[in-house]
């Protein structure tokens, strides 16, 4: 047990802040009050329909199903502005209008001239000064009113699509919950702050909003949508979910596929900043040098548009024998001989657009052997290899890949629709919570922890154990006690299921009922200290209330003629595909979940 006597929010390791609005860019706190669609949560529906959002780093999309024809599922494909032409994603990108930081366009609907923001989702994770600088976030906003201002446009677009679609009446007896997808790589904080933005954004509204992992969103529709001599029981499969801002990867064990599927990781999920926006920055950096003093006479909207245009051929790039140059649109310039511009068109040879390439796919490909060479040396043989996402439809990263991985006998399979496999999959998961742990229908993941977590306490000080330095009494009962000490109670690789609770149990002595502040850490030693030291860091810090406690059911203890309380209680600990919550427990009865802020 984790003894603490009180410990003060200033005895805890000082908070680090993490990606910071940049100087002249405060937050704003960007708020969507109570829409039309808004839903009381306290109402009885007839019916329930799920609604999956894929927010991606260059495009988004949105699924939907209902729980009257789960295996339904549907996908939007009519966007704003998008014409007769038919999408599975639009643009992740917004444009304010001039003058203002309230107004804007997004998707589809931003106009071919106007200047627009791009990646900036990655901002949510990373404090990259060349992101933030191509990013270029308007004065007086940050990235999260950015993002929360793109994810209002598409909670109010869903809502009236469905609107349309089932009507009004329908619609008022039908549940509306929300599952979000999140890179499985990005750090506690950065799934904080986009959960903030979707409730900010009105996701949050009378809705019920989960998130899960991508990786672990593609993983479940695939195997429940692969043919039977594709994926067989007891495979051992390498998802790749390639975006446009990350690649994420996590190897699963095919347990059991029917009746009921369950899946376990084989090996800790790994992942990395090595999407396809980075072969966009890499032909940035290169049409900039190949431009010369020319580049400088460009609009800073033209060379937005520029990349536009490469993103066009890049999406079908396969380094054909047959194709010896690809073309480039330049607006604005015709012919350029010196930088070979013909007609208005930058002309890349096939070496030229290898080279933007091939640092990024052998970046996917040395991720892939990293899971690979794990996975046998602790779970067995990896028999296929998924690529997802919509990087992962690429048809020069598949003939990559394959090349790669032939001489191990590895399958690679690109499934039908790759890109929109994770939001699929956040629709099949968002319909299993509804059903019981038990029931065949919900599919079952094991997953390992990726790191140890703790909490730090402080414990009665034992000589030759304890560091002096970390030695103080307690006010309350005068013992010797050390703070800083480590209580591990998940260690990195253990395996975790949305059902296990992980406990926590704390004893505090007080005087007055306040709010406990409890910080969690993690280490990702093989062997974590147990004090406050060396790669430890701090997750979160948790605030614990117990003031809805009647006084009576605290121990009352004293000291001469003082009187002072004394409380065991503790914080039950689980760990879902993306979320990590925990729920205060005195004396077996639950009093919500503690606050949690993670760093």
């Amino acid at each position: 047990m984790a003894y603490a006597t009180r410990i003060m929010p200033s005895e805890l390791p000082a908070p680090v802040p993490t990606a910071p609005p940049p100087p002249g860019q405060p937050h704003t706190k960007r708020v969507y009050g109570t829409s039309p669609y808004a839903q009381n949560p306290h109402a009885q529906f007839r019916h329930r329909i799920i609604v999956g959002v894929d927010f991606g780093t260059t495009y988004s999309a949105v699924a939907w199903g209902a729980s009257s024809e789960p295996d339904s599922i549907e996908v939007i494909n009519s966007w704003p502005t998008s014409g007769m032409r038919v999408m599975d994603s639009c643009p992740t990108e917004i444009s304010y209008h001039e003058g203002s930081t309230v107004d804007f366009s997004w998707g589809y609907d931003i106009p071919s001239t106007a200047r627009r923001l791009a990646w900036f989702k990655l901002l949510l994770e990373s404090d990259d000064a060349e992101i933030r600088r191509k990013v270029n976030i308007p004065e007086g906003l940050d990235v999260m009113d950015v993002c929360t201002d793109f994810l209002h446009a598409i909670y109010t677009f869903t809502m009236e699509f469905l609107y349309r679609k089932k009507g009004r009446p329908v619609m008022e007896i039908t549940k509306v919950d929300f599952v979000l997808t999140v890179p499985a790589v990005w750090n506690e904080a950065a799934k904080q702050r986009t959960q903030k933005c979707a409730e900010n954004a009105g996701f949050a509204n009378g809705h019920r909003l989960t998130m899960i992992s991508e990786p672990e969103a593609a993983a479940v529709f695939c195997i429940k949508n692969q043919d039977a001599h594709n994926i067989r029981t007891n495979d051992r499969i390498v998802v790749c979910d390639a975006g446009g801002g990350t690649v994420d990867l996590i190897t699963y064990n095919c347990l059991e596929i029917s009746p009921r599927l369950r899946v376990r990781e084989c090996a800790v999920g790994e992942g990395a900043f090595a999407g396809s926006s980075k072969i966009d920055r890499n032909f940035a950096k290169y049409f900039k040098e190949r431009m010369g003093p020319h580049f400088d006479s460009l609009r800073l909207e033209t060379q937005q548009k520029v990349i536009k245009n490469f993103e066009a051929i890049k999406c079908g790039f396969r380094d054909r024998p047959d194709q010896a140059v690809y073309h480039v649109t330049v607006p604005t310039m015709n012919n350029v001989p010196e930088v070979g511009i013909e007609n208005g068109e930058l002309i890349i040879t096939r070496e030229d657009m290898r080279a933007l390439f091939d640092p990024v796919i052998t970046e996917v490909i040395t991720l892939i052997y990293n899971q690979i060479k794990e996975t046998s040396e602790n779970a067995g043989r990896v028999n296929t290899i998924l690529l997802v996402g919509g990087f992962g439809e690429s048809l020069y990263l598949y003939d990559r890949v394959v090349a790669w991985a032939g001489p191990y006998d590895i399958n690679v399979i690109q499934p039908k629709s790759a890109s929109t496999a994770i939001v699929k999959g956040a629709v099949i998961r968002g319909l299993e919570i509804h059903l019981d742990i038990g029931n065949p229908g919900r599919t079952q993941v094991e997953r390992l922890a990726r790191k140890n977590y703790g909490t730090i306490s402080s414990q009665i000080f034992i000589p030759g154990k304890h560091n002096d330095e970390d030695a103080w009494i307690d006010p309350q009962t005068g013992k010797k006690m050390a703070r800083n000490q480590i209580s591990w109670f998940i260690r990195k690789g253990q395996p975790i299921t949305d059902e296990r609770r992980f406990s926590n149990h704390f004893h505090r002595n007080f005087k007055y009922v306040t709010p406990f502040i409890d910080a969690m850490v993690a280490s990702s030693s093989d062997f974590p200290p147990t004090r406050f030291e060396g790669d430890v860091q701090v997750v979160c810090r948790m605030t614990s209330n117990l003031s809805s406690v009647p006084k009576s059911l605290f121990e009352k203890k004293w000291k001469g003629f003082r009187s002072f309380y004394s409380a065991r209680y503790r914080l039950d600990m689980t760990i879902e595909s993306a979320e990590i919550k925990f729920e205060l427990v005195y004396k077996d009865r639950s009093y919500g979940f503690a606050q949690c802020q993670f760093e």
